[in-house]
């Protein structure tokens, strides 16, 4: 027990030398688009670039150069996950950027009506400290991840076919910013079979169904991309003399 004891004081005073050799540092930074000069209160959607600007000095105002800076991200799980990280400049500056996006989670078999809504953070830039200078944090920002939207239409080149008939989908996908976009996965349904769509450029698609049966047909369009709300597409093909 004695030697422990002599032991664990020894290291206790190693400790307490090693701390004071240690200056003090402060952690600040800015996220872009807060809406709030005390919380942030940003809102970002999934694919926006989000910067972090800010400096690493000592309690005296000296800047610290070549540390390694964190940005961390706490979700409401709890858990703290790094999404961004880099080293300070000669001036103790950093500028970092991240693409929003909602944090991984472990998926259950896809339920095509789930929507995905928002993820509510709050973000803060981190300095782990070294042999020189004790850790700091900056101040936490609060902000909303939200999903962002893509529209999905289908149509065909006709209204109204005959039986044996060919007959051209088409199949468009478009965001808010009414730009094309392609989804992750594709699955169409032709009469409850899969079939495959040919893709002719970014967010556009073509299925030919070369002869129509004496039939109404119907199409199911079921596209799906991370981080995005997107409507599944409808289709009934109208076949003369049907009712």
């Amino acid at each position: 027990m004695g030697v422990m004891l002599v032991m664990s004081t020894a290291l206790a005073v190693s400790n307490t030398s090693f701390a004071a050799k240690q200056k003090a540092s402060v952690l600040s930074m800015e996220i872009s688009g807060c809406t709030n000069s005390m919380t942030c209160n940003a809102d970002f959607l999934v694919g926006d670039e989000v910067t972090f600007d800010g400096v690493l000095t000592t309690a005296d105002g000296e800047p610290i150069r070549g540390a390694e800076i964190n940005i961390v991200k706490l979700i409401p799980k709890p858990e703290l996950v790094v999404i961004a990280s880099g080293v300070t400049g000669i001036e103790g500056d950093f500028a970092l950027s991240w693409t929003a996006e909602f944090t991984e989670i472990e998926k259950a078999p896809q339920d095509v009506t789930q929507k995905i809504f928002q993820e509510n953070v709050a973000i803060f830039a981190q300095f782990e400290g070294d042999d020189q200078y004790m850790a700091s944090r900056s101040a936490k920002n609060t902000a909303v991840i939200h999903a962002d939207l893509i529209d999905t239409f289908v149509n065909s080149d006709k209204n109204l076919y005959t039986q044996g008939q060919s007959a051209i989908v088409f199949m468009a996908f478009v965001d808010r910013n009414d730009e094309f976009i392609d989804p992750d996965t594709l699955r169409v349904l032709l009469n409850d079979q899969e079939v495959e769509a040919e893709k002719k450029k970014t967010g556009s698609y073509t299925l030919t169904i070369e002869s129509l049966p004496k039939e109404h047909t119907q199409l199911f369009v079921i596209p799906k991309k991370d981080g995005y709300n997107i409507e599944n597409g409808y289709l009934t093909i109208i076949v003369d003399g049907l009712k």
